[in-house]
């Protein structure tokens, strides 16, 4: 069978009703059931022929919907991308040059500690609360290091960390730390052995004593001039748990040691003979900054700390250490108790309170 003279029309409906037309042309010469034949034959001819042209079709011109779906995923994308620059692009320009701020400290608890969960390691104490209190008042990130003693200090002097803590004020450190207003006090004095029956009042108390102290450091600073106006001898140790471990085995007489130290180190040690029998100086400590932090940031950190003490949250945070704040209420701007960053330790009758870090 063939479509004499067929040319076939650039549409598929077109190849069709040319078909049709045919077909029903030649039934009405032909008897019945010779068109419908041909007719079914011609539609046949035609799907065949117009799928080429049905398949372009659909690859260069996709459905409507599938096209907007494709549309609105490149500008979902488009609309990410230009977020995460937003978001970089405003951190970078809103951000404090001291964001990230560093501070060192010591392992010292209760005040500074490290404390260790699953898989991770963070420093603890009622000092780094405030300190992450306050840097979220200047909107600023915070980074604590536990180091030596010396190697904090060192540290601070040269500008690789911005701040240290816990620390008490000495005059010849304003050389190279900027001192924030006080936080808490502290004392510190003497442990001895249960069966001891001192009561320290004086220097006086303790002469002929063989006295432990952790050192070098200030502590065992004061303690040398203690030594100084009474006889006595002073044995140094590297590390704060060696003189409780002496005194416990009965090797030495007492321990000088800030009072709440003491009593955390002998907790951790598990030691149950020992106690505390005096006071001898009480200290401030607080926060200090390195000479070279900018002065605008410790302005804005100060700012915080006043935050907090005018809010209640300095001396909530240290209750829950059984600690008590002794930030200053400034009025006419000086401190009602006395001059910023200067100790106001006391002691008894012959004692020379000195401020000192642990």
């Amino acid at each position: 069978m063939q479509c004499d003279g067929y040319r076939r029309p650039r549409t598929f409906a077109g190849q069709v009703a040319r078909c049709v037309v045919r077909s029903l042309t030649w039934h009405a010469a032909r008897p019945a059931g010779h068109g419908l034949v041909r007719m079914a034959a011609c539609l046949a001819v035609c799907l065949f022929l117009s799928m080429p042209v049905a398949s372009l079709s659909a690859r260069t011109n996709p459905l409507p919907a599938a096209s907007a779906r494709q549309d609105s995923a490149r500008q979902d994308s488009a609309r990410q991308d230009s977020a995460r620059q937003d978001s970089t692009w405003t951190g970078q320009s809103t951000r404090p040059d001291a964001s990230g701020l560093v501070f060192v400290t010591q392992q010292y608890p209760p005040f500074n500690y490290l404390e260790r969960g699953e898989g991770t390691e963070r420093v603890g104490g009622p000092v780094a609360e405030i300190i992450t209190m306050a840097c979220a008042r200047m909107g600023v990130g915070c980074t604590f290091r536990l180091l030596p003693w010396a190697r904090a200090q060192q540290e601070v002097r040269n500008g690789t960390a911005d701040g240290i803590f816990t620390i008490g004020f000495v005059p010849e450190r304003q050389q190279w730390l900027h001192f924030c207003p006080p936080l808490l006090r502290v004392e510190y004095g003497f442990f001895v052995r249960m069966e001891n029956p001192l009561h320290y009042v004086t220097p006086r108390d303790v002469t002929g004593y063989r006295v432990g102290v952790y050192g070098p450091s200030l502590t065992s600073d004061i303690l040398g001039q203690l030594a100084r106006q009474v006889p006595m001898t002073v044995d140094v140790a590297p590390d704060n748990d060696a003189g409780f471990l002496k005194l416990a085995q009965g090797r030495i007489d007492a321990v000088f040691s800030n009072r709440e130290n003491g009593l955390a180190t002998i907790a951790l040690l598990r030691i149950a003979n020992l106690r505390y029998a005096g006071w001898h100086s009480r200290v401030d400590y607080t926060v200090a900054f390195s000479r070279q932090t900018a002065p605008e940031v410790v302005e804005a950190f100060e700012a915080a700390l006043r935050e907090l003490h005018r809010e209640g949250e300095l001396q909530r945070c240290l209750a829950r250490y059984g600690l008590q704040s002794t930030y200053p209420d400034v009025q006419d701007g000086k401190d009602r108790e006395g001059t910023r960053g200067r100790p106001r330790g006391e002691g008894p009758a012959g004692a020379n309170p000195v401020a000192t870090s642990g």
